[in-house]
């Protein structure tokens, strides 16, 4: 099995083989964990393994000392991965992934949280809800190597001598020094860019990499990655709490409000493509509402977490 899961992660089993392996990771929690953690290691190693025909059983002699076993199957299989890994990246390396646990921070959200994180480097991470993200108390002497499942806005501390990586489910990005918006899951990814620049792209495919700067975003979906020239004004409102809308249909400025506020507001299809102008700092919805009523003539009415807008057109 440690061997597939290896030709998994290099993406070059077949559909049934794909299956195979997936299925072996839902089958229990700890096949799930296995995984996640030789995902880690496999991506932050930045190794080729095209020629390489390991000694498994010599490799786990040599860190079967270092590692405490377990009687878990998925526990078993990501120490054996740990071996194959430790004849290439060496014995230092995979004894400080598996051993110094206590280095290792795991920050959650639930819904409706919202979390600030300073690191060790001077980076500020701000955690949006249903989120999971994995850091170091103390960054690598080389590179600065954390993990997101979820959203987050990063403000990353500039050095020039250590790169700030950030594993994602299918995405890896990397930077020096910016600040931006990052969606990381497992079939959806998206980055924006309010500072300095980012190298976006797949985990499994080198060549699927774009350079992104201030003011741009890409988006990596079903294996496509999307370089936009444009930029997504609102996808940090969750954060900053402000919104900024030029020439947006009235369309998309309800579904930004309604996942902002966690409501749901219906358009009356003779206003949904009016066209909004207008930006708002840090306030409520009713607030917001009002403003469109005085605006734009758009009426609403709230029936307990529905909202429904109405107006005579444009």
């Amino acid at each position: 099995m440690e061997f597939k899961l290896l030709a998994y992660l290099k993406g070059e089993l077949d559909a049934n083989g794909r299956q195979q392996v997936e299925q072996w990771v839902a089958l229990s929690d700890a096949n799930q964990k296995a995984f996640d953690e030789i995902e880690k290691i496999y991506l932050s190693s930045e190794i080729s393994f095209s020629e390489f025909n390991p000694d498994v059983d010599r490799a786990w002699e040599s860190v079967a000392h270092a590692i405490q076993k377990t009687k878990s199957s998925g526990q078993a299989i990501m120490y054996r991965v740990a071996a194959v890994l430790a004849l290439i990246v060496g014995l230092g390396f995979i004894v400080f992934q598996y051993q110094n646990h206590t280095d290792q921070v795991v920050a959650q959200t639930t819904e409706g949280e919202i979390r600030k994180l300073e690191l060790a480097d001077g980076s500020i991470v701000w955690l949006n809800e249903n989120s999971t993200f994995t850091y170091s108390k103390k960054m690598d002497e080389e590179n600065r190597l954390v993990s997101l499942n979820g959203q987050a806005y990063f403000d990353v501390a500039r050095d020039t001598e250590r790169p700030f990586k950030i594993i994602g489910k299918e995405v890896t990005v990397e930077v020096l020094g910016t600040s931006f918006d990052l969606v990381s899951k497992a079939n959806y990814a998206n980055v924006n860019v309010t500072s300095g620049r980012v190298a976006f792209g797949s985990s499994m495919n080198e060549e699927l990499k774009v350079v992104l700067e201030k003011g741009h975003q890409a988006t990596f979906k079903g294996n496509t990655l999307v370089r936009n020239e444009s930029f997504n004004n609102n996808a940090s409102s969750w954060v900053t709490k402000d919104f900024v809308f030029k020439s947006s249909p009235l369309s998309e400025v309800v579904e930004t409000l309604s996942d902002h506020f966690d409501v749901k507001i219906k358009v009356d299809e003779s206003i949904k493509n009016c066209l909004i102008t207008s930006s708002f700092e840090d306030k409520e919805l009713n607030e917001i509402l009002s403003t469109l009523e005085a605006i734009a003539n758009i009426k609403n009415e709230r029936k307990g977490k529905t909202i429904k807008l109405t107006g005579p057109g444009c």
